[in-house]
Formats: structure tokens, C-alpha cells, sequence
């Protein structure tokens, strides 16, 4: 299936993604597919998701509301290993809200962003019923 969406970055008040994302289902949830300047790839389960993000280099996080969990960056020179705080994980009607914090020693970098559906079609009803 084929959606427009659009995504905004919360904490920069600019919209990141603005097109056609394939949604395809997987086990228990539902990939979303958005390929832009990056690939992007949102999976999408009711207690947490997993971001995959590849340009120049690979990001790869997994994220669950009020969980510690893991991540990882894979570059030329390796991986590096990240620490993901979620504090917000919102499945709405037509929106997928994610807020989370990314920890590496003592650096820690906070993102917030809301993908919105522009189709007549609730996310929570395409993916969990």
C-alpha cells in the first residue's frame, strides 16, 4: 500500500519527509517505507518501534516509551554503540509521534518527530486490527 505522508522534526520546526511512503506489513506491525535523501524505514509495533535511517552511513535504533534500549551506528571505521531513552511513543489517527533521546558517553542528542498520515486512513486501524 501507498500513503502520502509527511514528517516533521518537533525540536527544528521543519518538515523532514514530504511524499509517498510504502507501508508494508511484518511480523506483528508494519514497515513504513520513506525514500528520500535518506532511506528511511519506520517499523511500527503497538509497544515500540525500530528506526533504520541509511545515507552515508547506517543508524539503526530500537525504541520503546519509557525503556532504555539499544542502537547502533555502522560507519566505514565500525559501529558505534548508542543508549536510546524514549519518553514518547503515540499512535494517533493520523499521526505516529516518537520522542527519544540518543546517549553516547556523555553526548546526548534529543529528537522528536511526528509522521502524519494525509490519507483517510487511521494508522492505528491499518496496523493493529
Amino acid at each position: 500500500m501507498i500513503l502520502n505522508v509527511c514528517m516533521t522534526d518537533k525540536i527544528h520546526n521543519e518538515m523532514v519527509f514530504n511524499g509517498q511512503a510504502q507501508i508494508v506489513p511484518i511480523n506483528n506491525g508494519y514497515c513504513i517505507h520513506m525514500n528520500g535523501n535518506t532511506d528511511l524505514k519506520w517499523k511500527i509495533y503497538s509497544k515500540g518501534m525500530i528506526i533504520e535511517n541509511e545515507s552515508d552511513y547506517r543508524v539503526v535504533l530500537t525504541l520503546k516509551e519509557n525503556s532504555g534500549t539499544k542502537g547502533h551506528i555502522e560507519t566505514e571505521f565500525g559501529k558505534i554503540g548508542l543508549k536510546c531513552e524514549t519518553s514518547l511513543y503515540r499512535i494517533n489517527k493520523n499521526s505516529i509521534e516518537i520522542k527519544y533521546k540518543l546517549i553516547q558517553e556523555t553526548d546526548v542528542q534529543l529528537f522528536h518527530f511526528v509522521l502524519t498520515n494525509k490519507e483517510d486512513v487511521s494508522w492505528k486501524a491499518l496496523m493493529f486490527n
